[in-house]
C-alpha cells in the first residue's frame, strides 16, 4: 500500500516538473477579469420560494451570528446582524428582469433552474444566456418520469441537473431512491449539482413552519457522495457550496474523485467574507483551483450577482490565471462546452 502511494507522489511530482512555467503565474493579482463568466448557480424563482421578498444581509461589512433564548420564538432577524443588507426584486417579474440585466451587463452565462415553466419563460426572455436545467427532486417527490426527462434532454430543455436538494428533504444522496436518476445523468452525460452546506441560519430550527424541517447538518457531508461515484464513475458531479463548513472533507472528496468539482455560490456573498477567504484559500492550496465553479445563487436578490462577482474580483490573493479559471474556464471544462458556445460568448 505504501508503494502506491509513494509511486502516485513520483508521478505527481514529475507531471508537476513537465508544467513548471519559469514565469511566476499565481501572484496575487488587482487586475479584474474581463471575459465572459458562467454563473453556475441561477435560480428561476418566485420571491415566495425566499420568504416573500424580506432584505438580507450581504459579506459587504461586519455580519454577525447570535445566540438564540428557546424561550422566546425563533426568526431570522434575531439570529444575524449585519452592516449591509439588500432589498429583494419587488415582483416576480422584476426579479426575472432585473437578473437578466446582470446577466447582460456582465457578460454572464448562467445555468438556471426551477420549475420547468418558469426556466422556459427566462430561457425565452434571454436564450443566449440561460444554460437550462432541472431538478429530479422537489419538496416531496420526484418530478418527471424517466421518460419526460429523456425527452426534455433531447429538446434542449434539461441540459443540467440541478439544484438536487435531498438534504433539504432528510435524506441522502447515496439513498437507494435516487439510483434511477444517477443511472439516467450518466447514460445521457448530463451534469449534475447538488446542494451541500449551510442552509439558513437556525437551520432546521426557522424552517419547515410549525414542525422542524427534515434538513439536518450532518447531511451535508460529501462523504455520501463517494458510493455514488464509485457506483457511476462517468458522472459529473459538481457540490453546490462546496459543502461549507466541511471544506477539509471536500478536500479529500476532491483528491480522491477528480471528476467532482465545487461551486462557491451563495458562501461568496452571505457569509463573513474572511470566513469565505479562508475557505476559498484552503481549497487552493489543496490544488483545487481548476476545479472551481463560480456561482451566485441570487435567489430573490438579483444584486447578489454583482456582489458575488466582485468577491472574487477583489479576493486579494488570486491573480489574473486563478480568476479567469473560476469565472469561465473551469465550467467550459466541466460542461464540456463546445468552441462554438464558447466563441459565442465573446461576440
Amino acid at each position: 500500500m505504501k508503494l502506491y502511494f509513494f509511486v502516485g507522489l513520483l508521478l505527481m511530482f514529475e507531471a508537476c516538473q513537465k508544467n513548471q512555467d519559469p514565469i511566476a503565474h499565481n501572484e496575487a493579482s488587482s487586475q479584474r477579469y474581463t471575459g465572459p463568466i458562467i454563473d453556475m448557480h441561477l435560480h428561476a424563482a418566485f420571491l415566495e420560494d425566499f420568504g416573500g421578498g424580506a432584505p438580507i444581509c450581504v459579506n459587504q461589512g461586519k455580519m454577525s451570528l447570535h445566540g438564540w433564548d428557546p424561550a422566546s420564538p425563533i426568526s431570522l432577524d434575531k439570529l444575524i446582524n449585519c452592516e449591509v443588507m439588500i432589498a429583494a426584486a419587488v415582483n416576480n417579474e422584476a426579479l426575472m428582469s432585473e437578473s437578466l440585466a446582470m446577466l447582460e451587463k456582465h457578460n454572464i452565462y448562467a445555468v438556471t433552474f426551477g420549475p420547468l415553466e418558469r426556466v422556459t419563460e427566462w430561457s425565452a426572455k434571454s436564450p443566449r444566456r440561460i444554460i437550462p436545467a432541472l431538478a429530479f427532486t422537489s419538496s416531496s417527490t420526484v418530478d418527471y418520469s424517466l421518460s419526460e426527462y429523456r425527452e426534455l434532454h433531447k429538446s434542449g430543455k434539461l441540459r443540467v441537473f440541478a439544484e438536487i436538494t435531498a438534504q433539504y428533504l432528510g435524506k441522502t444522496l447515496n439513498d437507494s431512491i435516487y439510483d434511477a436518476y444517477w443511472s439516467l445523468a450518466q447514460e445521457l452525460d448530463i451534469p449534475v449539482g447538488v446542494h451541500l452546506g449551510e442552509g439558513p441560519p437556525g437551520g432546521a430550527h426557522l424552517m419547515g413552519g410549525p414542525e422542524p424541517s427534515e434538513y439536518r447538518v450532518a447531511l451535508g457531508s460529501p462523504f455520501q457522495l463517494e458510493e455514488v461515484l464509485i457506483k457511476y464513475p462517468k458522472l459529473r458531479i459538481y457540490v453546490m457550496h462546496y459543502a461549507s463548513p466541511m471544506v477539509d472533507e471536500m478536500i479529500a472528496m476532491l483528491y480522491a474523485h477528480p471528476q467532482l468539482y465545487v461551486d462557491i455560490a451563495a458562501n461568496n456573498w452571505g457569509s463573513p467574507k474572511a470566513h469565505f477567504f479562508s475557505q476559498l484559500q484552503r481549497l487552493i492550496n489543496a490544488g483545487f483551483e481548476e476545479r472551481i465553479l463560480w456561482g451566485s445563487d441570487q435567489m430573490a436578490w438579483p444584486q447578489t450577482i454583482e456582489i458575488a462577482l466582485n468577491t472574487i474580483q477583489e479576493a486579494p490573493f488570486l491573480s489574473e490565471t486563478q480568476k479567469m479559471n473560476i469565472l469561465y474556464a473551469n465550467a467550459v471544462q466541466f460542461l464540456r462546452l463546445s468552441s462554438e458556445e464558447t466563441e459565442g460568448h465573446l461576440k
